[in-house]
C-alpha cells in the first residue's frame, strides 16, 4: 500500500477525522464548565479522562452514523495517530505536574501538547488542514502563557477551533465512500 492509498484508506474510514475532532471539542467544552463550576483540578482531569474516550466515540460515530467500515488491516498509518497520542500524554502529565504550582499554566500546556498532538494528523490522513490546526491551538496555548493570560479561557478557546475544524472536515470527507 503506497502513502497516499493509506491516507486515502484512512480518511474513508474515519470520515477525514471529524468526529474525533468534534468529540474533542465537546470534551474540551466539558472541561471547560467544569473548570469554571469545580475549579482547574476537575476540569482537567474532564479533560484528561474524555480524552480517554475520543478514539472510542468517535470511531463509532464513523461505523453507526457514517456506516464506515474500518481501515485496511494493511494499512501502515494505523497506528501514526495512536502513536502520537502518546507524546501528547506525556505533555498532558507535565500539565498536571503544575497543577498545585501554576495552575493557570495547566490548560495552555495542555492545548500546546494537543495542538502538537494535531500536526502528525497530516501523516495520517494526508490533509494540510491539520497542519492548520495544530498551529492555532498550539498557539492559543503559547499566547495565553507569554502574551494575554485568559484564566479560564483557553478551554473555551479550543472547544472553540475544534468544533470549527471538526464540522469542515466532517462534512467535507462524508461523501468519501
Amino acid at each position: 500500500m503506497i502513502v497516499t492509498e493509506a491516507q486515502r484508506d484512512i480518511r474513508r474510514a474515519y470520515v477525514g477525522g471529524g468526529p474525533g475532532v468534534l468529540v474533542s471539542g465537546t470534551i474540551w467544552l466539558a472541561a471547560a464548565f467544569a473548570q469554571q463550576w469545580r475549579g482547574t483540578g476537575v476540569g482537567f482531569a474532564v479533560l484528561f479522562l474524555g480524552g480517554m474516550l475520543i478514539f472510542p466515540a468517535s470511531t463509532f460515530a464513523s461505523r453507526m452514523i457514517f456506516r464506515r467500515e474500518r481501515e485496511s488491516a494493511a494499512n501502515p498509518l494505523g497506528m501514526t495517530a495512536l502513536e502520537s497520542t502518546i507524546a501528547m500524554i506525556g505533555g498532558l502529565f507535565a500539565a498536571w505536574l503544575l497543577l498545585p504550582l501554576k495552575p493557570a499554566l495547566v490548560f495552555p500546556l495542555a492545548a500546546i501538547a494537543v495542538g502538537t498532538h494535531y500536526a502528525a494528523f497530516k501523516t495520517v490522513y494526508g490533509d494540510r488542514l491539520y497542519w492548520m490546526l495544530a498551529a492555532i491551538i498550539t498557539t492559543i496555548g503559547v499566547f495565553d502563557i507569554l502574551v494575554a493570560p485568559v484564566f479560564g479561557g483557553v478551554p473555551f478557546a479550543v472547544a472553540l477551533v475544534e468544533f470549527a475544524f471538526g464540522f469542515g472536515l466532517t462534512l467535507r470527507t462524508s461523501r468519501i465512500e
